[in-house]
């Protein structure tokens, strides 16, 4: 991908708010997830904020995925998840890890620079640490992200070849030329084809290239007259959870 992308990718990390303020009654009214779930805590490591839910009632000798969501520039909220409740963790209980990203010029990271950003490389260490403590299956270690986050997702899978099971990627984007490590995992691209702030073609450019280069492994979902909302769109995809959760290296 040629320039402009750095500047696009900043503008993503201020616009995204515009997106934020639309939910903020929503917001303001909903529970803390500490609040509705015992089983939810909040902590730091290494000054890097973070969420983690625990299955309920998890037995020590079998191992569950952990699931890892990077989140929109400045929307540090922790709020309730889709992957939290009773209807998804009754089938499949599993960890989920919320890092919070505070320094939203450095990101997530993206595709198209080398090394991980302070956020990324302290989420890395995170997931590594967690895997000692707890029950983790490391086969089925998952990630997604949405807009800064979505970029976010792309670069770990770039550059952390073999660590996740699968991804998806909500209105994010990366550079067409730094793909060869995206070619085998199973990834799901989603996007607002009207999206005004990453416009649709910075992740379809991305999808078309894993084709181009023989990957089989890579889907693209598009929603025609949305916007850069499309993560409602997307909590609606009900062959989501058990597409992600099917997953597991070694088995492709």
């Amino acid at each position: 991908m040629k320039k402009p992308f750095k500047s696009i990718y900043h503008f993503c990390c201020v616009s995204f708010l515009i997106c934020l303020v639309t939910s903020a009654f929503h917001e303001a009214a909903a529970q803390h997830p500490s609040e509705k779930y015992k089983n939810y805590g909040e902590g730091y490591f290494n000054d890097l904020r973070y969420g983690f839910f625990i299955p309920a009632n998890y037995e020590s000798q079998k191992r569950y995925p952990l699931l890892v969501y990077l989140h929109g520039a400045n929307d540090t909220v922790s709020r309730d998840s889709k992957w939290y409740q009773p209807a998804i963790q009754n089938k499949q209980p599993m960890f989920v890890l919320t890092p919070k990203c505070t320094v939203a010029d450095q990101g997530w990271g993206n595709t198209w620079t080398e090394g991980h950003t302070e956020a990324t490389a302290k989420t890395l260490a995170l997931i590594d640490s967690l895997i000692k403590v707890y029950p983790i299956d490391v086969n089925r270690l998952y990630i997604y992200g949405i807009s800064m986050g979505g970029f976010g997702t792309l670069s770990v899978l770039q550059k952390e070849p073999g660590k996740f099971a699968a991804a998806y990627v909500v209105c994010g984007g990366g550079s067409e030329e730094a793909v060869s490590n995206l070619l085998d995992i199973p990834l799901w691209i989603f996007h607002g084809e009207e999206d005004d702030i990453v416009l649709m073609r910075y992740s379809k450019q991305v999808y078309d290239e894993i084709v181009k280069l023989g990957g089989k492994n890579a889907r693209f979902t598009s929603y025609p007259g949305v916007k850069h909302n499309s993560w409602e769109n997307v909590d609606k995809e009900e062959a989501l959870p058990g597409w992600l959760l099917s997953q597991r290296k070694g088995s492709r």
